[in-house]
């Protein structure tokens, strides 16, 4: 299967050299103004579920840290309760507002990652000094000048790129999670509008669904086992471009060579990852099994027993679909 091609390009925002002359973390960047355009959307969930999550983890081993989740909340409360009216396919609040904004969400960000990957995170989070966290009024000051204007140029840029999106919304919700979920170890998805489930893509690349970005797309989809979320189309929305794309839903599969119904395709799925699921039990079982009688550690019980026991299920649904799918 290719990539889909629209033959849509349009010149990314220009990116501005970092004022520290590090690398700048392209991924914070990426997951703050995902979090910042759910906003646009929806306040149901002022933090993100995994932001709580990356807290929740930061607070076992530095309990010092407990304030800071609540105060988060409630400053984006508070900035947004106070932020004066605007026309519906606004985005950007004034500029001060905006600023502010986008510090709490890349702090969200920050808490974030930590859920993601704490090991490979916490020894370089501005949010520990020392050895200690910070409070919430030192992380919310350390963030760079440099991240605050990369988040506000693409969160101009997104007047024009969602303002129609916005207006018209009726029912947004952001963070969702399927009933398939659980199957592959946990799935959220950025936001969902109307039956619309939209990506946000914060690459420089040039605007093409690659394929990766389709078997998210389709994974994300077909999760919904019990059709609870009603979505009817899917599509992407490139921060840095300003371009979005969307696809009625038995179109975007019927584009992909799928030959069966969205409901089909999406009970075939559940049956093949409850089989995986069930196999790689079995697996771990034989493994805890022969530790036991030998007084080996588990990997190593595993690789005795002959059997891969894969670290990440949601690896299955990319396979499966790509059976599925004829192009």
């Amino acid at each position: 299967m290719t990539a889909v091609h629209d033959g849509v390009r349009k010149q990314a925002l220009r990116t501005k050299s970092s004022h520290t002359g590090k690398r700048p973390d392209w991924g914070l960047i990426g997951t703050a103004i995902d979090f910042r355009l759910r906003l646009v959307f929806t306040t149901d969930d002022l933090v993100p579920v995994s932001a709580r999550r990356g807290h929740a983890a930061l607070t076992r081993n530095h309990p010092e840290a407990a304030a800071l989740l609540g105060e988060l909340t409630a400053a984006i409360a508070s900035l947004l309760a106070e932020a004066p009216p605007q026309s519906a396919d606004r985005i950007e609040l004034p500029e001060s507002s905006e600023n502010d904004l986008l510090r709490l969400c890349v702090v969200a960000g920050q808490l974030d990652q930590l859920y993601r990957s704490y090991l490979h995170v916490i020894d370089k989070t501005p949010l520990l000094d020392g050895g200690r966290a910070v409070t919430f009024d030192q992380a919310r000051a350390q963030v760079p000048w440099f991240v605050i204007d990369q988040l506000h140029d693409q969160v101009c840029l997104a007047n024009t790129g969602l303002g129609e999106l916005r207006a018209r919304a009726g029912i947004a919700r952001s963070g969702i999670s399927f009933s398939g979920s659980d199957s592959i170890d946990g799935a959220d998805a950025d936001l969902l509008v109307d039956g619309l489930f939209l990506d946000f893509k914060s690459t420089h690349a040039a605007t093409t669904i690659t394929k990766s970005d389709v078997y998210q797309l389709a994974g994300y989809a077909l999760l919904d086992f019990d059709d609870e979320h009603h979505i009817d189309h899917v599509g992407i929305y490139w921060t840095r471009h300003g371009i979005k794309r969307t696809f009625s839903l038995p179109g975007f599969f019927e584009l992909l060579g799928a030959t069966e119904t969205v409901p089909e395709l999406r009970a075939g799925l559940r049956v093949e990852l409850a089989a995986y699921n069930e196999q790689r039990q079995r697996a771990r079982d034989a493994a805890r099994n022969a530790a036991e009688h030998r007084e080996t550690a588990d990997a190593e019980a595993s690789r005795e027993s002959g059997e891969e026991i894969p670290v990440r299920r949601i690896h299955q649904t990319p396979r499966w679909l790509s059976r599925v799918f004829q192009r």
